[in-house]
């Protein structure tokens, strides 16, 4: 319920009139002495109680006449309901895109937007059903569990970032009117601000031809602006201590050209930042490029903005977000489960070699990791792991409940693990791999290969760890041969990242909050034949252990776009995940309603009926769906006939 002119209610004070009326010349009784005249006092009883009845009906009638001008006056309505039943179908789309949050008139165009929709129900067909739906790339049918809601719980969005996509959102009302088909006449109506740039997917839009579309501009047209549309930092995932370089791109979406307009990089980490500064100029309708050359970085991310000056039409785009995670070389313990007194024939001598880029006991200063290697035998005891960020396990045949309580305790803290098959890891070895928290399933010890060596016969290509390998000129894992490996059937929740042709994983990966757990089921000595002297043996390692510390690909940083949601940096997991305003919501040029209808090849409505404007101009006055005033009227006519003939038998 809602009134047009809700001033008017003040006039409910009027009902204190009557009432004051009633008691002023209400009948006062005096005891007059008559004698005996019982039966006169019984008839006077009666008579009295009826008279007293009728000046109370009477009273009654006359403040519900009073109240019930007031209400006239002020025009009460019902609100319109969406979702609600009877003969055809009428589809409304409000857009919610990013640009819409571009003001007139000192109100937001998503505001204009919803107040629009209650003049669009009231010129949809008697009893037909309406669907209101929000739109940007994506559709967001409004209404709850039982399809309906009234036209008063529908509020403007706080927040708009999606990017425009009308031939989504018409195909989503498509649907909708092909289900609808035959109960009815079917519209669907557009409250849009026509931006240029919203035509998405057209080529895939079948829109029905012989469905009206009414478009609805509540649009300021054309509106100049300077926005970053792009943030190209050189790596998500860069070495820590050392410089990077962010680039930004510029448009200037004005009439005048852009000269020297203040661009700023700001970037955090911690209790840390600094700001760069630079400077943008674009002729009219143009780009500019601008570059930032960041000091060196340290350890973590680095979050912040790439912002433009100067005030504009749309302010959403005066800056894009941006993150870069700074990674310290990862501290690696190896732990040689087949040391031998010959550096060479040791188990893990290949592998120290690959993974520090020297020969055994020295480092090179520029080897992607920081690595310890230790000899791990049945009286061996793990060192302190808490200045470890992976532990690789190579060929180790189980752990006793000391070492399997702190290799637990150090995945717990967000560790990394790598393990490595090889003849010492059996069936036996698996309830200690268990105790450690390093098990991937169980573990069913050697499978030789018999008469040809096993083969690479499917990968995830795209996962982070094996992504480099989707390219052939990058090395092709099916060339890697294998004289056996360690056999283990993967436990729910282990994802196998390749098999060989039997089925039998080659490698697989456990993931619990931000550990990550994987398995490679060949030995890196010799024992499963000689893949550890092939030219995969490096990268693939590499990979591998940069995978267990979550620095496989681009990193823990994720692009992604806003997709309606808040733009910023967010942490997902032990991810990050950075959303920015899709670009074209920065062209604000806006087209034609004929345009709209030839670009999208739909049909526009010929007669739509008056808009509000035009309406208000014609009739003078504010028409709402639903005035309820013709019967506030009736009743105050029923109410005043009845008024009239009771005060003719009262006597006030």
């Amino acid at each position: 319920m809602g009134f047009v002119q809700a001033a008017m209610l003040t006039a409910l004070a009027a009902v204190i009139l009557p009432v004051l009326a009633h008691l002023i010349f209400r009948r006062r009784a005096r005891p007059v002495s008559l004698g005996t005249l019982r039966f006169l006092k019984v008839a006077l009883r009666h008579d009295t109680r009826r008279r007293k009845l009728k000046r109370w009906a009477l009273l009654a009638l006359r403040v519900g006449c009073v109240a019930l001008l007031a209400l006239l006056f002020a025009r009460p309505y019902r609100a319109a309901e969406v979702g609600g039943g009877g003969a055809g179908l009428t589809v409304v789309l409000v857009d919610r895109s990013a640009s819409m949050g571009r003001t007139r008139d000192g109100l937001r165009l998503v505001e204009h937007a919803v107040r629009t929709v209650p003049e669009v129900v009231k010129g949809a067909p008697a009893r037909a059903r309406v669907e209101v739906a929000w739109f940007d790339a994506k559709v967001a049918p409004v209404g709850g569990d039982d399809g309906r809601s009234s036209l008063d719980d529908l509020k403007a969005p706080d927040v708009l970032a999606g990017g425009t996509d009308f031939a989504a959102a018409l195909a989503w009302a498509g649907a909708r009117c092909e289900a609808a088909r035959g109960g009815g006449p079917l519209a669907v109506h557009v409250i849009t601000d026509l931006q240029r740039s919203g035509f998405g997917g057209v080529d895939a839009l079948a829109f029905p031809k012989d469905v009206p579309v009414k478009v609805w501009d509540v649009g300021p047209g054309s509106t100049a602006n300077v926005a970053v549309t792009e943030v190209r930092p050189a790596g998500l995932l860069v070495r820590a201590e050392q410089p990077t370089t962010i680039q930004a791109t510029v448009l200037n979406a004005r009439p005048e050209p852009l000269a020297g307009r203040a661009v700023r990089l700001t970037l955090r980490n911690g209790g840390k930042s600094f700001t760069l500064p630079a400077a943008a100029s674009a002729v009219p309708g143009g780009w500019a490029a601008v570059s930032f050359e960041t000091p060196p970085l340290g350890p973590g991310l680095w979050q912040g903005t790439v912002s433009v000056e100067g005030a504009d039409g749309l302010a959403a785009d005066d800056s894009r977000h941006v993150a870069v995670f700074a990674a310290a070389r990862p501290r690696v313990l190896l732990l040689d489960g087949g040391a031998r007194d010959v550096a060479a024939l040791g188990e893990a001598y290949f592998l120290e070699r690959a993974l520090g880029l020297a020969p055994p006991g020295e480092a090179a200063p520029d080897a992607p990791f920081r690595l310890i290697v230790f000899p791990y035998g049945a009286e061996a005891r793990l060192p302190d792991l808490r200045e470890v960020d992976v532990l690789v396990a190579a060929n180790v045949g189980g752990f006793p409940a000391s070492d399997a309580a702190k290799v637990k305790q150090f995945l717990g803290r967000g560790g990394g693990a790598v393990v490595f098959g090889g003849g010492n890891v059996s069936a036996q070895s698996g309830a200690s791999y268990a105790a450690a928290g390093l098990s991937v399933g169980a573990i069913a010890g050697s499978h030789p290969a018999r008469d040809v060596p096993f083969r690479v016969a499917e990968f995830d290509a795209g996962h982070p760890v094996l992504r480099p390998f989707a390219d052939p000129q990058h090395g092709d894992l099916r060339r890697l041969a294998f004289a056996g490996c360690t056999r283990v059937a993967p436990a729910d929740g282990v994802k196998v990242l390749a098999r060989f042709q039997d089925g039998t994983p080659l490698a697989a990966e456990r993931r619990a909050g931000a550990s990550r757990v994987l398995w490679v089921g060949a030995s890196v000595g010799r024992e499963h034949g000689e893949w550890s002297r092939g030219r995969l043996f490096l990268p693939l390692v590499h990979q591998f252990v940069r995978g267990a510390a979550g620095l496989a690909g681009a990193g823990p940083v994720r692009e992604l776009p806003a997709a309606g949601e808040s733009p910023g940096v967010t942490a997902a997991g032990p991810d990050w995940e950075v959303r920015n305003l899709e670009p074209q919501e920065s062209e604000l040029e806006a087209c034609t309603a004929a345009e709209f209808a030839a670009r999208l090849g739909v049909t526009l409505a010929a007669d739509a009926g008056p808009s509000a404007d035009e309406l208000k101009a014609e009739n003078g006055l504010e028409l709402r769906a639903g005035e309820l005033w013709p019967w506030v009227w009736l009743v105050v006519v029923v109410c005043w006939l009845a008024e009239g003939l009771l005060a003719n038998r009262t006597v006030a």
